[in-house]
């Protein structure tokens, strides 16, 4: 297995490189990346950038001409720049801005750094001082040759020395490729090998000399013109020489002028060609370990074709015994393939998943399987590789850069691993094979419970992420726009042929979590002097679902129903939940038994007795009575006699007659509480003004929403409150004449009719309640008061404490103000 040193890690533009495509070029212990709209310079010496190169638009392809040490480097939709240090690193011009970030220096290019200005170049090489630039125009490849000898152009772009163009013949396999032009074309220049002469430039390739003559001609390898081979996503691969035939003496871009020539086809892939390759493939008695000698001193035998669909070309030449020839064979390899380069016989590419080499077949080898073995390196999203010119002794070294822009180093031991082969026997190698089979059983056996332990962990980690990303959201937000709500709503149910009050609540899931295992709601019920709790756990509520819970409203203090009763709703998680899955001895838990849950407040509900009555149709009769009443009834008697109080002799002004005092809780007698408020408040918060209802209608509608069908408009109801009693509604538009000074106040009146003071009382203040809130609310929109007398409101409220007699009336008057003004008014109605 390879060693791998990580380097560097670049800014990946959004869509990662899978979208933007990158470039490795090392040179001299630096390596120059190229990623979204920049050029990095990393130097593997000092293990840090040494600079950034920023560009206006996306790069599609950098090159390196080593000769002159000059950078090249193509911009989508805008043409190719060049980049020129001095001896010192420093540019030759001046860029458009600069800036330093932790010590690295960032260069802003502008336009003035441009050598060809041509939006259409998709891809170009630079080779022997041409430079070679594609493009497509109407479903013909372009290539054109400059001349790049002089960078000082002086504001003048260049001409093209020579043109030539080849149609586009895509196959069904690549027809979407070549019409998205997703993939660039790519080019590889060689030269004929002589003996004198040496390449210095490692990017360079050198043909053995029967190869090249045989493949190419006789004419180009006379004048000793090199050749460019360009592959397209198309699948064809054609060539080209950078001389003419014939050419003068004094160097091939001399006198050269335009021509558009058709470009010979050398072979078509039928899939996009992604490499483009020549290496040394045949490997003789003196050259065991060729990758240990510099790439430039050895010639090349076997020129490389390598499609995105594993498909291999190998152009190696034929028997010179048989005439002479060369001879072209396919293989396949395990796809799609990424990127690719080749060391000595061994290719390297890199696919989605995985890093692997094979053994280039040596020329002349009848192999009958052409699908070739390969060795995993288990390295997987490497989008672009490079080998390294300097490598060590016994090591091949190159450099990978992963789909989310890493850098890095791999150095493989092959030439150990090779001699390490060699010296084992085959009843070594079987000892050692058994070896290798306990060691790894051995170490199975001690890693399952340790990788079960950490699934374990890993998922309690998830879930308690998962608590806090709800605990955040719900903390964060409050009203209707908390992601975990609830709905209250009172219910009659049938249980053990009794009737008894329920209410319902609806937990709504808004969060993009699951509810699971481990989530409870709690409620908690209050009323006066009295509460109790219920908890309900949460067994996986997805998102956007609702899930419902009912409980009963008798607290556990209390058998009968007090109003108003505030129910609390908080969500808890039992962080034990974790521990569970995690840790099997429960003295190693993380959590403590006192501090082992987390608490979200939710919403707060206020249930009032309007909301569980049970109303039936108004027959017209009175209530139902056990005597016939001949003298006034005094509420308070009435509350003593109900509370257990003495009897009062007859003839006194408090007294109550015999057949009152022995009634029982049913009396004759009708209490009346009426609520008077203003009509404006009502106009304003309820009436609409496409609404022909009237107030009375609307008022009814919103004090008993939930019992009262929509299709009903009535004016008086008749029911039963939830602890049995008896009591009627009525709601009439009246006139206050005594309030105001000015004018007599519009109101709307509401009744309360009841011959049970508990039931009177309970519903007067539910409804005073409601109007409270209604009043406030049109107090906070400006709604303009009516004036009041105050001082006649006083008035009343003295005389009548001073009254001997007090009648079984309460009224209640509410105005838009501030305050709520309430008159006890006592007065004796009988039905």
């Amino acid at each position: 297995m390879p060693s791998v040193q990580y380097l560097a890690g670049f800014h990946c533009p959004a869509g990662g490189l899978a979208a933007h495509g990158a470039q490795l070029i090392p040179w001299k212990g630096n390596v120059y990346v190229s990623i979204g709209k920049s050029v990095y310079e990393y130097s593997m010496e000092k293990k840090c950038m040494l600079a950034v190169y920023e560009f206006a638009t996306e790069i599609w392809c950098i090159e390196l001409d080593t000769k002159t040490q000059q950078l090249y480097i193509l911009c989508g939709q805008s043409g190719i720049y060049l980049l020129q240090w001095d001896e010192k690193g420093r540019l030759l011009k001046e860029p458009m801005s600069a800036t330093s970030t932790g010590g690295v220096n960032i260069f802003f290019i502008g336009v003035e750094f441009c050598c060809l200005l041509d939006p259409s170049i998709c891809y170009f090489t630079v080779c022997h001082e041409v430079l070679v630039a594609v493009s497509m125009n109407q479903n013909k490849w372009e290539i054109r040759l400059f001349n790049i000898r002089s960078s000082d152009h002086k504001g003048n772009y260049p001409s093209a020395i020579r043109e030539m163009e080849i149609s586009v013949k895509p196959t069904p396999g690549c027809r979407d490729i070549c019409k998205g032009n997703s993939l660039p074309p790519v080019l590889l220049c060689v030269s004929l090998w002589k003996k004198e002469e040496l390449a210095v430039d490692f990017h360079e390739f050198t043909i053995e000399p029967s190869l090249f003559t045989f493949l190419f001609g006789i004419d180009l390898a006379m004048v000793n013109s090199p050749v460019v081979i360009c592959g397209f996503p198309d699948g064809q691969v054609v060539f080209f020489p950078l001389k003419t035939v014939p050419s003068p003496k004094s160097d091939f871009t001399d006198n050269q002028t335009k021509s558009s020539t058709r470009l010979p086809l050398l072979y078509n892939l039928e899939q996009p060609v992604v490499f483009l390759g020549a290496t040394k493939a045949q490997i003789s008695d003196g050259e065991n370990n060729p990758w240990t000698n510099s790439s430039n001193k050895l010639f090349c035998d076997c020129i490389l074709l390598l499609g995105q669909g594993g498909l291999m070309v190998t152009i190696t030449a034929g028997n010179k015994a048989e005439g002479g020839t060369y001879e072209f064979r396919e293989y396949h390899l395990k796809a799609p393939v990424k990127s690719a380069f080749c060391s000595g016989p061994n290719l390297y590419y890199s696919t989605c998943s995985d890093i692997q080499c094979v053994v280039i077949p040596q020329p002349g080898a009848d192999l009958q399987n052409r699908i070739l073995s390969y060795s995993s390196y288990n390295i997987p999203m490497i989008r672009a590789m490079s080998p390294i010119s300097c490598c060590s002794e016994g090591d091949k070294e190159f450099l990978a850069l992963s789909d989310k822009g890493k850098l890095m180093l791999f150095i493989l031991k092959q030439s150990e691993d090779t001699a390490q082969r060699a010296r084992l026997s085959c009843s070594q190698a079987g000892q050692r094979i058994k070896e290798l089979l306990s060691q790894i059983a051995s170490v199975s056996e001690r890693a399952s419970p340790l990788k079960s332990l950490i699934e374990q962990r890993n998922h309690s980690l998830l879930n308690l992420n998962k608590v806090v990303a709800i605990s955040q959201a719900v903390l964060t937000s409050r009203g209707a726009n908390m992601p975990v709500r609830c709905k209250v709503k009172p219910l009659w149910t049938r249980r053990l042929q009794q009737d008894c009050l329920v209410a319902s609540c609806i937990l709504e899931n808004k969060t993009d979590f699951i509810l699971e295992s481990g989530w409870n709601l709690c409620i908690h019920l209050s009323t006066e002097g009295s509460g109790t709790s219920y908890s309900f756990s949460v067994m996986n509520l997805q998102p956007e679902e609702n899930m419902e819970f009912i409980f009963p409203l008798v607290t556990e203090e209390s058998e009968h129903l007090e109003f108003p009763i505030k129910i609390t709703f908080a969500l808890v998680y039992s962080l034990q939940e974790l521990d569970k899955s995690s840790f099997q001895d429960p003295q190693s838990s993380l959590f403590s038994h006192t501090q082992s849950s987390i608490c979200l407040p939710l919403q707060e509900h206020i249930i009032d007795i309007l909301q569980c009555l049970r109303l039936k149709p108004h027959t017209g009769q009175p209530f139902p009575t056990t005597f016939h009443c001949m003298s006034p009834l005094d509420p308070v008697e009435a509350f003593l006699r109900s509370s257990g109080g003495a009897e009062c002799k007859p003839g006194q002004p408090s007294a109550i007659s015999k057949a009152i005092c022995n009634a029982e809780s049913n009396y004759a007698v009708t209490l009346v509480a009426s609520v008077r408020v203003a009509s404006v408040i009502l106009h304003r918060a309820l009436k609409k003004e496409d609404s022909d209802t009237s107030l009375c209608s609307l008022l009814f509608h919103w004090l008993l929403s939930a019992e009262l069908p929509l299709s009903q408009n009535p004016v008086e109801v008749h029911g039963m409150t939830p602890n049995g009693r008896e009591f009627r509604l009525r709601v009439g538009e009246v006139s206050a004449y005594d309030l105001s000074p000015a004018n007599p106040i519009p109101a709307t009146e509401v009744q309360i009719i009841s011959p049970h003071l508990d039931a009177l009382a309970c519903l007067h203040l539910a409804v005073i309640r409601r109007l409270q809130i209604l009043a406030e609310k049109c107090n906070q929109d400006g709604c303009i008061s009516p004036e009041i007398n105050l001082d006649s409101i006083q008035k009343q409220v003295i005389a009548r404490e001073g009254s001997s007699l007090i009648t079984p009336q309460v009224s209640s008057i509410l105005a838009l103000d501030r305050n709520t003004v309430v008159l006890p008014e006592f007065k004796e109605e009988f039905f």
